[in-house]
C-alpha cells in the first residue's frame, strides 16, 4: 500500500501541472519547501534511529515526520519533475534557461538529500545489526563478502549521489543503487517473503528512477545554450 500511495502522490503532483498555471517565483517556492522537506525528514532520520532520545514527546514529533512527511514531499517531486518536462518542451531555444536550470538544481538538491541521507544510515544500520543482516544473506544463499560489498556499494552510491554538484557522479551513483535495489527486490521474491518486506527499496527504485530522469533533464539544460550560442552565431 506504502508503494500504492507513493505512485498515486508522483502522478497527482505531475497532473497538477495541468490544473495549476502558476509563474516561475511559485514553483521555486514549492521547491524550496521541498529542499525543507528533505532537510526536515533526513535530521529526523538520523535523530530517531541513532540519536537515543528518550522524550516521548520528542519521539513522537519525529515519528510524525518521518510517516507524513514524505507524502507532500512526493507530490512536489511529482510536479515538479512534469513542470520541468513541459518547459524543456515549449522552449526549444534557451538562450536565457538560468531559472530553469536553477529550478532543476533546486530539485536535484533535495532529493539528493534525502536520497543520499537514506542510503548512509541504511548502511549505518546494518552494521549495528550485523549478526542478523549476515544471517538474512546467510539465509539468501549470498556469501558473507557480498553483504560488506552491497554496504560499501550503498555508502558510496549515497556519497556519489550528495557530491553529483563538485563531482557530477550522481547518474553513475543513482544507477548503481538502482541496481542494488532491484536486487533487493529479486532477493525477497526469491526468499518468497511477503511483498510488504520489498516496500523500502520498490520506493527506493522509484526515486532513483525520477532522479535519472531529472540528471537527463539537467544534461538537456546544459546543452540548450550551447545551441542558442551557435545558432545566434
Amino acid at each position: 500500500m506504502q508503494v500504492v500511495w507513493y505512485l498515486i502522490l508522483l502522478v497527482v503532483g505531475g497532473l497538477l501541472n495541468f490544473v495549476i498555471k502558476p509563474k516561475i517565483g511559485f514553483v521555486y517556492c514549492v521547491a524550496s519547501i521541498y529542499i525543507f522537506l528533505a532537510l526536515l525528514i533526513s535530521v529526523s532520520l538520523w535523530l530517531f534511529y541513532f540519536a537515543g532520545i528518550k522524550n516521548a514527546f520528542i519521539t513522537a514529533v519525529l515519528s510524525f515526520a518521518l510517516t507524513w512527511g514524505g507524502h507532500p514531499g512526493h507530490l512536489i517531486l511529482g510536479y515538479l519533475t512534469i513542470y520541468i518536462l513541459l518547459q524543456l518542451r515549449v522552449k526549444d531555444v534557451l538562450a536565457d534557461n538560468y531559472q530553469l536550470k536553477k529550478l532543476i538544481r533546486s530539485t536535484l538538491w533535495a532529493v539528493t538529500i534525502l536520497t543520499g541521507s537514506t542510503f548512509i544510515l541504511a548502511t549505518v544500520g546494518k552494521a549495528q545489526n550485523m549478526a542478523y543482516m549476515e544471517a538474512f544473506f546467510k539465509a539468501s544463499g549470498y556469501a558473507n563478502w557480498f553483504l560488506y560489498f552491497i554496504m560499501a556499494a550503498e555508502t558510496l552510491g549515497g556519497f556519489g549521489v550528495l557530491l553529483h554538484f563538485k563531482l557530477k557522479t550522481g547518474p553513475l551513483a543513482t544507477a548503481g543503487l538502482l541496481l542494488i535495489m532491484a536486487g533487493a527486490v529479486y532477493t525477497h521474491w526469491h526468499n518468497r517473503n511477503p511483498f510488504s518486506d520489498s516496500y523500502a527499496a520498490v520506493s527506493q527504485f522509484i526515486t532513483l528512477s525520477v532522479m535519472m530522469v531529472i540528471y537527463y533533464f539537467e544534461q538537456q539544460a546544459d546543452r540548450k545554450p550551447a545551441i542558442a550560442a551557435t545558432m545566434n552565431y
